[in-house]
């Protein structure tokens, strides 16, 4: 019984090695094809506080590179939607240029590593996105995936940017 283990042990430990190596190549396949990097957007008012005592207001998005890899973001995109927008087809979506005369915001497009966050930072005026109305609002990467603010945050800051400045005419 002995002899005929010995004469099969070889043939199970490569069949045991094929398994390992089949194993690794699926994963090495997934790591780099299919799983793509996730990039967590947020979208808020906030106030600057600088050297002089009044504090300005900004509204500010935020991205952080959850991984695995880097991400590089392209633009920011907004879109207004809803059931009877669609409906009657007037659906709303379009490209926000970012202000690049701001010292303290970020540039886009920017390349983020796992763990680095960008922020975007534009004056909180009626000149704002928030004239459009937007539902949806994040950043374009370059596979040309979304990475969306959560629904409720835009919908906080729609809130308060309207109290402020009244209602959009879009």
């Amino acid at each position: 019984m002995s002899d005929h283990l010995l004469a099969y042990l070889p043939l199970g430990i490569s069949l045991l090695s094929l398994v390992v190596a089949a194993f690794s190549l699926g994963w090495n396949i997934y790591r780099d094809i299919i799983l793509k990097p996730r990039v967590r957007v947020t979208a808020s008012r906030s106030f600057v506080f600088g050297t002089r005592r009044d504090p300005q207001e900004k509204f500010i998005i935020s991205a952080v590179n959850f991984g695995p890899g880097k991400v590089n973001l392209n633009i920011i995109w907004f879109k207004r939607r809803s059931l009877l927008l669609r409906l009657r087809r007037k659906q709303t979506q379009g490209v926000w240029m970012h202000d690049f005369y701001n010292p303290l915001s970020a540039k886009l497009p920017a390349v983020l590593e796992v763990g680095e966050k960008i922020d975007l930072i534009f004056p909180w005026d009626k000149e704002l996105i928030f004239s459009h109305s937007p539902t949806h609002l994040g950043l374009n990467d370059s596979f040309g995936r979304l990475h969306c603010a959560d629904r409720k945050e835009v919908r906080k800051v729609l809130k308060v940017w309207q109290s402020e400045f009244g209602r959009s005419e879009a």
